[in-house]
């Protein structure tokens, strides 16, 4: 995720700030949207950096004085690590931090495109929904039967529905920001998708750009040989 001051694409009319982007046609949703990345970038960061502080105190701790903490392990696995994985979700998809392959999809038309990124939100929403419907499950469970920690055992007395309620509020966010964009997306024209903020690097033109070395760039006695770059255009650049 980019923490950067907020840069433009003039190709895509977007602007990319650090937890989303900003577009001409709906700033209002666009700043509710990056809201909501924004709590939840911050909440996992709080979260991985109290985890390295338990992790290094740990380690000090038992290594130096042999005095462990015995709660500091269940604390990180159950709280902190599931607030890191779900919240952090929700910051990446807005900040466009996930991995996508998008070779294929830049290459068809720009009417083709809107009809999957529709489709794609939609298998997004069922899987954040999903894991909400469990989440809330595990919640009511949780409190029905008054799950925690027994009583005298090293981990520090938390009610177990507050780890559960985790997942619910995550995706209930998660939900609201896919959601906006499905909105956005079937409510607009059909001629061009409106939400493909980062379109991503040209594969051909990033291939093209790799230096294509000679045969001769292997043989030792021969001469200092010229490796050829093709750069968009047409054109060929000689690198020594």
């Amino acid at each position: 995720m980019n923490a950067t001051a907020p840069t433009a694409h003039a190709e895509t009319g977007v602007e990319r700030t650090p937890f989303g982007y900003i577009t001409a046609t709906h700033p209002r949703l666009d700043r509710i949207q990056n809201a909501i990345s924004a709590v939840c970038a911050v909440i996992a960061s709080i979260a991985i950096v109290l985890t390295t502080i338990l992790v290094i105190v740990g380690i000090v701790a038992r290594a130096v004085f042999d005095a462990p903490i015995g709660w500091s392990v269940a604390f990180i696995e159950m709280y902190l690590l599931t607030a890191t994985a779900f919240f952090g979700i929700v910051a990446a998809y807005r900040g466009g931090a996930h991995i996508a392959v998008v070779s294929l999809f830049n290459r068809m038309p720009e009417r083709a495109k809107k009809p999957l990124l529709v489709l794609s939100y939609v298998a997004v929403l069922i899987g954040l929904g999903s894991l909400f419907w469990a989440g809330i499950s595990g919640t009511a469970y949780a409190i029905a039967i008054s799950m925690g920690p027994v009583p005298g055992s090293s981990e520090l007395l938390i009610p177990g529905w507050i780890m559960q309620i985790i997942v619910p509020i995550s995706m209930g966010l998660g939900i609201v920001v896919v959601g906006i964009d499905l909105v956005r997306e079937v409510f607009s024209p059909w001629d061009a998708p409106r939400t493909n903020y980062e379109p991503g690097d040209d594969v051909d033109e990033a291939i093209a750009a790799v230096p294509v070395l000679t045969d001769d760039a292997f043989d030792t006695d021969a001469p200092p040989t010229t490796a050829v770059t093709q750069i968009p255009g047409g054109r060929k650049k000689g690198i020594r």
